[in-house]
């Protein structure tokens, strides 16, 4: 990594490199793949973590390519189609799981959907269209001018251009499935699967989730130095550069230390008055012992620095890092709690944007490094305060 005394803001510094990186990146990924395909295992689990970043990191490789070559931008708008629809169906295929009424089909017999569970089927299909109608206008240049008026956002560009539109598609398509069904679909899923006695993680150990966690990690790293253009238009300390992921100073560490104890505090305060106006209102919150059982593997203190480790530094890297920089801190943190909302309803999600909105400011005033030591040991401490049961806080 860079030292912390080199600049961070986001630098239009672009480099002549080579290409022969991204041809042995794509070899190696076809082995890959052909290797977790025969042997299976632990290889496999490893290969499939990648799933969750190669995706994007393809979008955002032919979109840098696609500034100079035509090829490429038609293979960046088809590939983006591809990636929004994939997103979409998969959402409408969660939901659907989300609304059985019998999940545990036997043999010989159909999926029944709940009561009112087509309406909110359909609702979901229509929703996602409507997102991915609002995603797209990101195309009009008049849309783009006028949004970069707020947003670190060159209307002009290719690449943001895309980033804009995938973006906002994207955290679209994640809130539909929680404002058409009233509550996050996959604590649903969970909440049917442990009243069936299913196991939805397959037989696969704490430990293994564990491992899991640490595996997307190490795709999320190159991911995200790719994603910025690596090997395509910055070598890679311009990359790192533009990410602002440095080495940060030790008045950094004690400071995203600190802010992280500070934002425990008042997170779980802001969380307590937000349930007790959700209770007073009525309005159903998060179902906290379905997701206890999503959790239930990293509720140890190797389960606290896993997660500290992997969810501060792989989200810190996604949002604040490859995100923020183009679109701005509201916009990359709308897509940060968006991410959450299969898992949380709106008063656990209020509270997460508001850590978000910190942990922008925390990279925006200094770099992504420092938000990533904030978020990871915000969430080692939350891990830790539900391990050893201390009142108010593991509730």
């Amino acid at each position: 990594m860079l030292n912390s005394t080199t600049p961070v803001l986001e630098t239009e510094r672009q480099s002549t490199v080579k290409g022969w990186p991204l041809g042995l990146t794509a070899a190696i990924l076809m082995v890959l793949y052909v290797v977790a395909a025969v042997v299976g295992g632990e290889i496999r689990q490893i290969v499939l973590a990648s799933v969750q970043t190669v995706p994007f990191v393809i979008l955002a490789i032919l979109a840098y390519l696609g500034i100079t070559q035509t090829w490429a931008k038609v293979l960046t708008l088809v590939w983006l189609g591809i990636l929004v629809a994939g997103f979409g169906i998969a959402a409408l295929g969660l939901s659907f799981a989300a609304l059985l009424d019998n999940p545990a089909v036997q043999p010989g017999t159909l999926p029944r959907l709940a009561d009112g569970g087509g309406a909110q089927l359909l609702g979901v299909a229509v929703g996602s269209l409507v997102a991915v109608g609002i995603g797209a206008l990101g195309f009009i240049p008049g849309v783009r001018r006028w949004l970069s008026r707020f947003l670190p956002l060159n209307p002009q560009s290719f690449v943001h251009t895309i980033a804009l539109v995938a973006v906002v598609a994207l955290t679209l398509l994640c809130f539909v499935p929680l404002i058409a069904l009233g509550e996050p679909p996959f604590l649903r899923v969970v909440a049917n699967a442990s009243e069936q006695g299913t196991d939805l993680m397959g037989g696969r150990s704490d430990n293994g989730m564990l491992r899991d966690s640490i595996y997307g990690l190490l795709w999320t790293i190159p991911a995200a130095i790719l994603a910025v253009g690596y090997a395509v238009r910055r070598d890679l300390g311009a990359a790192l550069v533009r990410l602002g992921f440095v080495r940060p100073t030790l008045r950094q560490v004690l400071i995203g230390i600190g802010l992280a104890v500070v934002l425990v505090i008042v997170a779980t305060l802001l969380g307590t008055v937000v349930d007790q106006i959700w209770d007073a209102l009525g309005w159903p919150k998060t179902d906290g012992e379905a997701f206890d059982e999503v959790l239930a593997f990293a509720f140890s203190p190797l389960g606290a620095v896993v997660l500290g480790v992997t969810a501060g530094l792989g989200e810190e890297l996604a949002v604040r890092g490859v995100l923020q920089p183009r679109l701005g801190i509201l916009v990359s943190n709308l897509f940060f709690i968006s991410l959450h909302a299969f898992q949380y309803n709106w008063n656990t999600l209020l509270v997460i944007f508001v850590v978000g909105l910190t942990l922008g400011v925390i990279r925006k005033r200094t770099n992504t490094t420092t938000s990533a030591i904030t978020h990871g040991v915000y969430d080692f401490i939350l891990v830790m305060l539900t391990v050893l049961q201390v009142p108010m806080f593991s509730e």
